[in-house]
């Protein structure tokens, strides 16, 4: 097998207008590969889009909604993008309450089509692709809440299901040559989290750490996999 260390790759990954999937977006880009990225804030995508110097496309949607993930993929063959890896990032995170007993069923319900179900689509849409790539990859950000049963919440009851998933993932694609790794930070520093969290900065990672772990996986020789990571802040979770 030929090393794909200095190979280019198109890479789709979903979130990439902000926070971590935006800073695996640059990480990749400075590493020369082809992004596409997708987001739901047209505005947003679009700005981030301009932000690079080139080799980068995008579409908005919600990945979370009906329809959206066809719509998705026909504007990647539209484009004539067809991903050797996709970067599996999008999550919602739904409200802030630390229980799985008082939130509504429609709560749980809107975490899992975005963060379970979507993922789920979003493979068996791009799977054909995959198969036929020289580097095929699947690469999931889970949480550090999939692999804690403390403070529980109704994210971490979809970040525990996401990672099941991406076990039987793994274990059904190996035998078709298509890599999947699961990574699961901890508390990060992200737009989101800033204006709501009065959490120090030291005690959250940099979305870069992230962005940096992707890219250095995607330096690995084809036979190679990394299954799973979680990476924390130094002197651990904040929730």
């Amino acid at each position: 097998m030929s090393n794909r260390r200095s190979g280019i790759v198109k890479i789709l990954i979903t979130g990439g207008s902000q926070g971590i999937g935006l800073a695996i977006a640059k990480e990749l880009h400075t590493a020369g590969h082809e992004l596409f990225l997708v987001a739901r804030n047209p505005e947003r995508l679009d700005s981030t889009i301009k932000s690079f110097s080139a080799k980068v496309q995008g579409f908005a949607c919600d990945i979370g909604k009906e329809g959206q993930i066809d719509a998705l993929i026909n504007a990647t063959r539209r484009e004539n993008f067809y991903p050797d890896v996709i970067v599996l990032n999008a999550a919602a995170f739904g409200g802030p309450e630390r229980s799985v007993l008082k939130p509504s069923p429609d709560e749980l319900r809107q975490l899992l089509e975005v963060n379970v179900l979507s993922n789920y689509q979003l493979v068996q849409g791009f799977i054909e692709t995959l198969k036929k790539s020289q580097y095929p990859r699947i690469i999931i950000i889970g949480s550090t809440a999939g692999i804690r049963v403390d403070d529980g919440s109704l994210y971490g009851v979809t970040k525990w299901a996401l990672r099941s998933y991406s076990y039987f993932l793994r274990n059904e694609l190996k035998q078709l040559g298509v890599g999947v790794t699961l990574i699961n930070p901890g508390g990060t520093f992200t737009q989101k989290r800033v204006p709501n969290e009065k959490i120090p900065a030291d005690r959250l990672l940099e979305a870069s750490d992230v962005g940096k772990l992707v890219a250095a996986i995607l330096t690995l020789s084809p036979q190679a996999v990394v299954e799973e990571l979680n990476i924390r802040p130094l002197l651990g979770d904040t929730y």
